[in-house]
C-alpha cells in the first residue's frame, strides 16, 4: 500500500469522523450539562452541519469503491467517539479536521510528485 492509498481511506475518515462529532455535539452536551456557548440559540447548527460532512464523506468515499465506504463509516464513527467521549475535545476543533484532513492530502501528494 502506498501513500495515495492510504490517503484515500484516512480523508473521507477524518470528514465523516468531525461530522459524526458535530452530530452527536449537542446530545452529548446536553447530557453532560456543558455550557454550550454560541449554540444555544442555535442547535441545529452543529447537527445540520455534521450531517452534510457526513454525506460528502459517504458521497465521496462511494466514488472510490465500496471498501472505502466501509472503512469511512466503521472508522468514522470510531474517531469521533474517541474524539468526543473518550478524550472529551472542543467540537469546534472539528471543523479544522475536514480542512486539515485535505489538506495534509494535498501537500503530501504534491510532495510525492517530484
Amino acid at each position: 500500500m502506498n501513500l495515495n492509498d492510504a490517503l484515500m481511506f484516512f480523508v473521507p475518515t477524518v470528514i465523516f469522523a468531525c461530522g459524526a462529532a458535530m452530530l452527536s455535539y449537542r446530545f452529548f452536551a446536553e447530557y453532560q450539562r456543558w455550557p454550550i456557548g454560541k449554540f444555544r440559540y442555535r442547535s441545529h447548527l452543529p447537527g445540520i452541519l455534521g450531517t452534510a460532512l457526513m454525506l460528502v464523506a459517504t458521497v465521496y468515499a462511494s466514488s472510490l469503491g465500496w471498501i472505502h465506504v466501509t472503512v469511512a463509516i466503521l472508522g468514522g464513527f470510531a474517531v469521533s467517539h474517541l474524539y468526543m467521549h473518550v478524550f472529551r475535545m472542543w467540537v469546534e476543533t472539528a471543523l479544522l479536521g475536514p480542512l486539515a484532513a485535505t489538506a495534509w492530502a494535498f501537500v503530501m501528494l504534491t510532495g510525492s510528485c517530484d
